[in-house]
């Protein structure tokens, strides 16, 4: 059976699970590290709310905020509040190291 990757591109692919795999979490952190991962920009910075982050994965919003929680205090990600020039809440950023 084929999984389409050759070479570097799977060498690379392998190397993001193992990355992963290292971290001392739980599997639904494993997820969330790997989404932001993927969707982070060149810099490691990514936008995005708990509750978007909660639906793509198809876990709580409860689970989704432990465990980035749990990502912060490891060292994984750095969360930053964001806010509207009036105060009120933004999507939080999320620095993934």
């Amino acid at each position: 059976m084929s999984t389409g990757w050759r070479g570097e591109d799977m060498a690379d692919r392998i190397n993001e699970f193992k990355v992963v795999g290292g971290i001392k979490s739980t599997v639904s952190a494993k997820m969330i590290y790997m989404l932001l991962s993927k969707i982070a920009d060149g810099e490691g910075v990514v936008q995005i709310s708990q509750k978007k982050i909660s639906r793509i994965l198809g876990v709580h919003k409860t689970t989704v905020g432990k465990n980035l929680w749990r990502l912060e205090k490891g060292g994984y990600i750095y969360i930053r509040s964001r806010y509207t020039e009036d105060g009120g809440r933004l999507a939080n950023e999320y620095i993934v190291r």
